[in-house]
């Protein structure tokens, strides 16, 4: 290389710094990503999805230790626990849904969850009418693992639920505030009972899972489905009245599928009947005009059957009963 051209070069080596020449690249000035990455952790969710999902583990708590509750009691719940909830950050999010196993491959039950549903399949068969989930807490645990994750899902904006770890929060098309440092300290909230009927019934309009009926008693009552079917729920609303329990379970199974109920079903879970306290409320129900439909055939191997009139008359609930129990032992 020539004197002249080593020249020159070192001359525009030299330019950006006196502000002429071409540009050299910028670069990030020291501390700027560290900054991008405390506001990130700082960003809050939508604070009335965040009570909604406040609300439905509420109600899933309920139903996870199998009881049935009313509006009352269940908005009693929420607003004393939302009252003292500190606001929700999308980083706090992000971080439990990366910690939580994915329950159809990961999960500490996938391993039951094709035996459970089986089991459920065989249960139903061999007893109409039974409520299976108490009997597969492998299946219900998976359920709420997969209700917290959607659950939480549905906190991030689309944007921010499909982006990777470090990717740029400001593609999100809508902003969320940012939370004060003092803000996790802050005095309980003040949630307010309209607030929180608003977010039930806001509930009930967009989730399937979120359920209510009205039992025998005219009493509301409120379930999550994916920890309590709505057959086991039927079942618990008549627990204060064992007749309206053996009736409805009764005439349930013989207008759905159709066939008799075996006796013997009322004496195991949910149900628990002593047997001695079955044959009294069957006594009494043949005493009570309004359960005049409910009968009972037996089959040729001495096993009592229990069907309702209303739907099945003698010699079909007769055949059926012989199919189900002289059927179910000549199967191989």
């Amino acid at each position: 290389m020539n004197d002249q051209n080593q020249a020159q070069n070192q001359t525009q080596a030299a330019a950006p710094f006196d502000g002429g020449g071409v540009a050299a690249p910028e670069t990030e000035p020291i501390g700027t990503t560290h900054q991008v990455e405390e506001a990130e952790g700082r960003r809050l969710v939508d604070q009335r999805k965040a009570d909604k999902v406040l609300l439905v583990e509420t109600l899933a708590d309920f139903s996870s230790d199998e009881r049935l509750v009313t509006a009352d009691e269940l908005l009693a719940a929420f607003m004393e626990r939302a009252a003292l909830a500190p606001p929700v950050t999308v980083a706090q999010v992000r971080q439990e849904l990366e910690a939580l196993p994915d329950p159809r491959f990961e999960g500490p039950d996938s391993q039951t969850v094709t035996a459970d549903m089986a089991r459920i399949k065989a249960m139903e068969k061999a007893q109409p009418g039974s409520a299976p989930d108490p009997e597969v807490p492998g299946l219900r645990k998976t359920r709420r693992l997969l209700s917290r994750r959607q659950l939480l899902s549905s906190l991030l904006h689309p944007a921010e639920a499909l982006a990777e770890p470090g990717a740029d929060p400001a593609q999100a098309t809508e902003s969320a505030p940012v939370a004060e440092p003092a803000e996790a300290a802050a005095a309980p909230r003040v949630v307010e009972r309209e607030y929180a009927v608003a977010l039930l019934a806001e509930l009930l309009a967009e989730s399937e899972d979120v359920a209510a009926f009205t039992a025998w008693d005219s009493k509301e009552y409120y379930h999550y489905k994916p920890q309590m079917s709505s057959l086991y729920a039927g079942i618990l609303s008549t627990a204060n009245n064992r007749m309206v329990q053996v009736a409805s379970v009764v005439r349930d199974s013989s207008r759905d599928y159709p066939r008799p109920v075996p006796l013997e079903i009322f004496e195991y879970p949910p149900f628990l009947f002593e047997a001695e306290a079955l044959q009294q409320c069957l006594r009494d129900m043949a005493e009570t005009g309004e359960y005049a439909d409910i009968r009972f055939t037996e089959s040729s191997v001495g096993t009592v059957y229990l069907y309702s009139t209303r739907y099945l008359d003698e010699d079909y609930a007769a055949f059926l009963a012989e199919k189900e129990d002289v059927g179910a032992i000549a199967s191989p």
